[in-house]
C-alpha cells in the first residue's frame, strides 16, 4: 500500500478523491495552483514539493493538461514512484503517459466510475477501471490496491475496451441528457406520468453533473462520434418508419411502388460495388493488423490519435477534390477506423 499520495488537481473529482483518501487514512499532499480550496494542511506549493517522497502520483486534471504537467513533472520523478491518471477516457491519457514516461517511470491508466454526486448519494458498488500495462505490471497492481483500499470494485480493461464501452454508456447518457435539457423536455409541466421519470432524471443530471464533463467525454473518446452518429441514425430511421406508418393505407403498410425500368440494373451495379468495398475493407484490416504488430514490437501507441486525425483530414481533402460531402466521407472513415479496431487479430 502506498505510503503517501501526491494528488495533482483539486477540482470536483480531486476534492472527492481527497476526501476518500482522508477517510482511508492515506497521507496525501495536494497541488493545484488554480484552486484556493486546498486545505492548508494538505497544500504543496509546487509540483516538486507535492511529489517529493510520494510513492504514488495521481493526475486529477483535464486530459488536455496532462502532457504539459507530466513534462514539467518528469525531472522530479523517480523509478520508485508510480503515476496514474483518473480521466473519464483512457486511450489518449494512456498514450500521453506512455510517450512522456515510457519505460523509465511506472505508470497506469485508471477511471474511477464515481463522482461527487454518486458519493453523496452513497451509491454502491464503487467501481474503478484499471488498464493493463505490459511495461509496468507492478504499477497496475499498486493502482488496484489503492482503489480496493478505497472500497472499490476494480475491473481491468484495455484503453480501447474502456472507451468503446463508455461510448455506449457515458457518451450517450451525456449526449441525451444535454439534448433533452436543450429541448426543454419536462419544463413547466403541470404533472407527468411515471413513465416520464427516467427522462426527468436525465434532465436533472444534465443540469447538475454533466456540464464540466460533456466536452471531455464527447471530444476525447475516439469512439464517441460513431456512438452519437449511430444513435441519431437509429432515431431518424424510427422517425421515418413512424411517418411512413402514419401516411400508409388502412392496412398499416405502405402501398407497393412499381420498380422503374432500368432500376434493377443500377441496383445490381451498386451491389457489385458494395462487394468490392467489403473486399477492400478486408484487405485494409489485414494491413492494420500488420501495422499493429510492428507498433507492438517498437512500443508505439495503438491507436495513434495523431495519425488518425491526419488520416481523416486527408480523406476530407480527397472528398473535396471529388466534390462530395467531406463531413459524410469523414463519418464513413471513422466507421472504417472502428471496424479496423474490432477486426480480430491473427
Amino acid at each position: 500500500m502506498p505510503e503517501s499520495i501526491a494528488l495533482l488537481g483539486y477540482g470536483r473529482f480531486g476534492r472527492a478523491l481527497s476526501g476518500l483518501l482522508l477517510e482511508a487514512g492515506i497521507p496525501q499532499r495536494v497541488h493545484d495552483p488554480r484552486s484556493e480550496a486546498v486545505p492548508a494542511e494538505l497544500r504543496a506549493g509546487s509540483l516538486a514539493e507535492a511529489v517529493n517522497g510520494a510513492s504514488l502520483v495521481v493526475l486529477a486534471m483535464p486530459v488536455g493538461a496532462m502532457r504539459a504537467v507530466l513534462q514539467e513533472l518528469r525531472p522530479h520523478l523517480k523509478p520508485s514512484q508510480t503515476v496514474i491518471d483518473v480521466g473519464s477516457v483512457k486511450v489518449r491519457p494512456v498514450q500521453v503517459l506512455a510517450s512522456v514516461l515510457g519505460r523509465d517511470i511506472p505508470w497506469a491508466g485508471t477511471h474511477p466510475l464515481f463522482g461527487p454526486a454518486s458519493l453523496a448519494r452513497g451509491d454502491r458498488p464503487r467501481r474503478t477501471v484499471v488498464c493493463p500495462n505490459e511495461l509496468h505490471p507492478e504499477a497496475v497492481r499498486k493502482a488496484r490496491e489503492l482503489f480496493e483500499r478505497l472500497d472499490c470494485v476494480v475491473t481491468e480493461m484495455t484503453p480501447d475496451e474502456h472507451d468503446a464501452l463508455m461510448s455506449r454508456t457515458h457518451v450517450l447518457t451525456f449526449f441525451l441528457a444535454h439534448g433533452l435539457m436543450r429541448a426543454d423536455v419536462g419544463k413547466d409541466l403541470p404533472f407527468a406520468p411515471p413513465s416520464f421519470q427516467p427522462l426527468a432524471r436525465l434532465v436533472e443530471y444534465a443540469s447538475q453533473e454533466v456540464p464540466h464533463l460533456l466536452g471531455v467525454v464527447q471530444s476525447e473518446n475516439p469512439y464517441g462520434h460513431d456512438a452519437r452518429v449511430g444513435l441519431m441514425d437509429a432515431l431518424t430511421r424510427l422517425h421515418l418508419e413512424l411517418e411512413a406508418s402514419r401516411n400508409s393505407g388502412s392496412n398499416g403498410a405502405p402501398e407497393a411502388i412499381p420498380t422503374p425500368s432500368g432500376l434493377v440494373e443500377i441496383r445490381e451495379r451498386i451491389d457489385a460495388l458494395d462487394r468490392e468495398v467489403v473486399e477492400l475493407l478486408g484487405r485494409r484490416a489485414r494491413l492494420v493488423q500488420q501495422a499493429a504488430r510492428v507498433k507492438a514490437e517498437h512500443g508505439l501507441p495503438l491507436p495513434d490519435l495523431g495519425r488518425e486525425a491526419s488520416l481523416l483530414e486527408k480523406r476530407r481533402e480527397w472528398a473535396r477534390e471529388e466534390k462530395v460531402d467531406a463531413d459524410a466521407v469523414e463519418d464513413v472513415f471513422r466507421a472504417v477506423l472502428r471496424f479496423s479496431r474490432r477486426t480480430p487479430q491473427d
